[in-house]
């Protein structure tokens, strides 16, 4: 059950990461880049994030989000986290599946297990993206936009591989 404890320090890590800035300001520039992607969005339930559903091959879905204020202000820097859920179940993950998931190396981005508010286990895929230099009048040639544009698909591309590794047929989306 070694782990048990890295179960635990992801928890607490991710949840010191998904905490809100509370600078209302910073919310229009996230807006305005995502608009600019030209990628179909809607804001999710909670309002937290946006939602951008994709659909792959044999009707497969993957849902991912993008932090609708900045996630982490880290030395000056603003950050949104851009996230997917590859795994979901009642019970927590087993110690094989987390070292399945856990030893996978990405070169941005991170697996991390989180457990709802409805005590749901979550295994999910996600990417820090530096928001500092988004502008509200973000326009689909800026730099900064085709840099979201391409961490969004990049979130998508592993968190599809990782659901099709973990669910085999089952899509959990």
């Amino acid at each position: 059950m070694m782990f048990l404890p890295t179960l635990a320090l992801l928890t607490i890590l991710q949840d010191g990461v998904a905490k809100e800035s509370g600078n209302d300001a910073n919310s229009a520039p996230t807006k305005a880049a995502i608009a600019a992607t030209g990628l179909s969005n809607e804001l999710s339930a909670s309002g937290l994030s946006y939602k951008i559903d994709f659909t792959h091959p044999e009707s497969r879905k993957q849902t991912v989000y993008v932090t609708a204020k900045p996630s982490a202000t880290i030395k000056g820097l603003l950050t949104t986290f851009i996230y997917t859920t590859v795994w979901v179940s009642k019970e927590a993950p087993t110690s094989e599946l987390l070292l399945k998931v856990l030893t996978q190396t990405k070169k941005i981005g991170q697996f991390y297990v989180f457990k709802d508010s409805k005590d749901v286990w979550c295994i999910r895929f996600g990417a820090n993206f530096n928001a500092t230099e988004l502008k509200e009048s973000s326009t689909s040639t800026d730099p900064l936009v085709t840099n979201l544009k391409d961490t969004i698909y990049f979130v998508n591309q592993v968190g599809e591989e990782a659901d099709k590794e973990l669910n085999g047929n089952q899509d959990i989306k």
